[in-house]
C-alpha cells in the first residue's frame, strides 16, 4: 500500500467519523417546539394534556389530547401532528388546581424522568378555568412569552412565588420542606393574572397564600429584590436589603425558633411632614403582626413551606428527621420580629389628606 492510498483512506475515515455525528439530525422546520404544557383533568380520561407552540408570527398553536397517562397523551398528539413534537424547549408546566389538590407526584416524576424535558422548567397552578387559561391569547406580540411572567429579568416581582421542576421534585421527596407553587389564571389585558401561592403538603395542595402573604414568604426566603410594601395610606417603601437571623431551641416541649428580620428600605411615597421614625415604627408593628399571622396560617395547614425543618436539620437525629412533618412541625413555636431602617426617601406627597387627589407626587 503506497503513501497516496494511505492518505486517501485517512481522509475517507475522517469524513465518515464526522458524518456519523449528524446521522439523527432533524430539520427544525419539521419540528413543533412547545414552550408550555398544561396538565388538567380529562372529560373521559385521567389527564388532559395541552401544548402551546409559538410560531414566527407571534401567535400560539395549541394541541390538545386526553389519555390515562401523560406520555400516552403526548404520543397521541404526535400521532395526529404533521411535525415531530420535541419537548426540549418546554419552559413552563401549568397544572389545573383540581389535579394539584389530588396530588402532583406523577406529573413531577414524569417531568424529571423524561429525557427531553429540562428540570429548570417552571411549575404553576391554574386557579380558574383550565381550558380558558390554556387557550387564552392576547394580541400578537412576539416578544411576550408565557414564561416571562416568572422571569426575574422580565415580569417577576416578589409578590409572585416561583418553583422549578427540580425544586418541586426535591421538596416532594424531602422530610423537612414543602413547596409553594404560584397560582394564576388568564388575564384580561395581560397574558396571566397572579392569584397567589398554592401551599403544598408533600405533593398535595392544602391551602393558599394571597399576594401580600406571598411577599412575606419571599422575604423570609431571601427573595425580596424590588419588593414594595404599603405601610399605610399614602406611605410605601421599597426594600433595598434584608438580613434574617434565626435563634433555635429544642426543649422537651419540642422545637422553637425566633426570627429577627432587619429591613433596609427607601421611602417611595409619604405624606409631607411624616417623619422617618414614625414610618419605621408603623412598618415594624405592621410587618411583625402580618408575619406572625401568616406563620400561624401556614402552621394550621401543617405544611412547612418556609423550610423551617431545613434550619433544624443539623440538630435532628435520623428518626426525628423522618418524623419532622408529622410529629415535630405541628409542635413548633415560631415568633418573628421585624426591625426597619429607613435609608433614604425619594418622593413625598403634599395634600395627602385630600382623598380625591391622593396627593401630588414631588421629588425631594
Amino acid at each position: 500500500m503506497n503513501m497516496r492510498t494511505i492518505k486517501t483512506l485517512i481522509v475517507a475515515l475522517s469524513m465518515i467519523m464526522l458524518l456519523s455525528g449528524c446521522w439523527d439530525t432533524k430539520d427544525i422546520n419539521k419540528q413543533y417546539l412547545p414552550v408550555v404544557m398544561g396538565v388538567g383533568k380529562g372529560k373521559t380520561e385521567k389527564y388532559r394534556i395541552v401544548l402551546q407552540i409559538p410560531d414566527a408570527s407571534g401567535k400560539t398553536q395549541i394541541l390538545d389530547k386526553e389519555a390515562k397517562s401523560i406520555s400516552k397523551a403526548i404520543d397521541l398528539i404526535r400521532t395526529d401532528s404533521e411535525k415531530s413534537i420535541e419537548l426540549v424547549h418546554l419552559r413552563l408546566m401549568l397544572i389545573d388546581r383540581k389535579v394539584a389538590e389530588q396530588g402532583i407526584e406523577n406529573i413531577i416524576d414524569f417531568a424529571v424522568r423524561a429525557n427531553d424535558i429540562s428540570i429548570k422548567g417552571l411549575v404553576a397552578v391554574i386557579d380558574g378555568d383550565f381550558e380558558k387559561t390554556m387557550y387564552h391569547q392576547i394580541s400578537p406580540t412576539p416578544e411576550i412569552s408565557s414564561y416571562d411572567f416568572f422571569s426575574q429579568d422580565a415580569g417577576w416581582t416578589p409578590n409572585q412565588s416561583i418553583v422549578r421542576i427540580w425544586e418541586a421534585y426535591q421538596n416532594e421527596n424531602s422530610y423537612t420542606e414543602d413547596m409553594a407553587i404560584p397560582m394564576l389564571k388568564n388575564g384580561v389585558r395581560t397574558l396571566f393574572t397572579f392569584r397567589g401561592t398554592a401551599v403544598m403538603r408533600n405533593d398535595r395542595m392544602v391551602g393558599t397564600l394571597n399576594q401580600e402573604e406571598t411577599l412575606l414568604f419571599n422575604l423570609f426566603k431571601g427573595k425580596y429584590s424590588g419588593g414594595t410594601i404599603e405601610v399605610a395610606q399614602n406611605t410605601s417603601v421599597l426594600i433595598q436589603d434584608a438580613k434574617i437571623k434565626h435563634r433555635t431551641q429544642w426543649s422537651e416541649k419540642g422545637p422553637s425558633i425566633q426570627t429577627n428580620i432587619t429591613l433596609d428600605v427607601v421611602i417611595t411615597e409619604s405624606p409631607e411632614g411624616k417623619g422617618n421614625a414614625v414610618i419605621e415604627k408603623e412598618m415594624k408593628e405592621q410587618l411583625s403582626r402580618q408575619f406572625n399571622q401568616t406563620v400561624r396560617k401556614i402552621h394550621s395547614l401543617k405544611s412547612d413551606v418556609l423550610g423551617i425543618g431545613m434550619i433544624f436539620r443539623p440538630k435532628m437525629s435520623e428518626k426525628q428527621l423522618k418524623e419532622w412533618k408529622t410529629e415535630w412541625f405541628p409542635k413548633l413555636e415560631q415568633d418573628i420580629n421585624v426591625r426597619v431602617n429607613v435609608l433614604n426617601e425619594i418622593y413625598f406627597k403634599e395634600n395627602a389628606n385630600d382623598n380625591k387627589s391622593q396627593g401630588k407626587m414631588l421629588k425631594k
